[in-house]
């Protein structure tokens, strides 16, 4: 699950087709900050089996010290906690090159929904790595994307994706909720575009007998500058 969360830290690179549309899309992706980290520090609050955790970033400590656990479910976190904590972050931001890049709208999908002073919505399918098998690829099309874009700094609100029934992944599985949504605004109400929330959930069954439910939510907040 987290792997999967990582891997959607979204910059959008599509191809550039003639639609204007499209071109709004492109920019509101374009303009997610993608080192916010050096220079901000923010609350981190992970729903996780039913267990929160609160952790601090701080880019102004020591490149091993600059993730602290806070708190476990309101208590003071054990020395054991706290040091698997640090583990699991240390490595949070080394990959944010544009390596991890991912194409996940496909732009012959898009289509405008609403259209207001303030915002616009758009709906697409999912798009794939060329690289995964047909049985993603089927999966992907059974799943409705849409992207809510301000048009006051033109950034994207949120991106949100979900099955529209139930999806039969593979033989013996099926999903009846499959749910990735993240949200996007300024820092600090002026600063660069940086992740809100992140909740990702998937419930079903698993040869009738095996219940699936996995959820995860990931909140940031209070970011405070800290850069010179």
């Amino acid at each position: 699950m987290k792997t999967y969360i990582a891997g959607l830290a979204l910059v959008l690179t599509a191809p550039v087709v003639a639609d204007d549309h499209v071109a709004i899309v492109e920019q509101a992706f374009a303009n997610i900050s993608n080192d916010y980290h050096q220079e901000w520090a923010f609350t981190e609050s992970v729903i996780e089996d039913g267990v929160t955790f609160v952790g601090r970033y701080d880019p102004r400590l020591p490149e091993n010290a600059r993730w602290s656990l806070l708190t476990v479910d309101g208590r003071e976190p054990t020395a054991e906690e706290s040091d698997e904590f640090q583990d699991d972050r240390q490595d949070e931001f080394h990959d944010d090159d544009d390596d991890n890049e991912i194409d996940i709208v496909d732009v012959d999908t898009l289509k405008l929904v609403e259209e207001t002073d303030e915002y616009w919505l758009f709906r697409f399918i999912p798009d794939m790595d060329d690289d995964e098998d047909d049985e993603a690829q089927k999966f992907m099309q059974q799943v409705d994307g849409t992207v809510k874009i301000i048009r006051d700094g033109n950034y994207l609100e949120y991106i949100d994706m979900r099955n529209k029934k139930p999806i039969r992944p593979v033989f013996g599985v099926k999903f009846s909720r499959f749910l990735t949504r993240l949200t996007f605004g300024p820092a600090g109400g002026e600063g660069p575009i940086v992740p809100l929330s992140i909740d990702v959930e998937v419930r079903g069954r698993a040869m009738l007998v095996i219940k699936i439910d996995e959820r995860e939510s990931v909140h940031y907040d209070d970011y405070e500058y800290v850069g010179s």
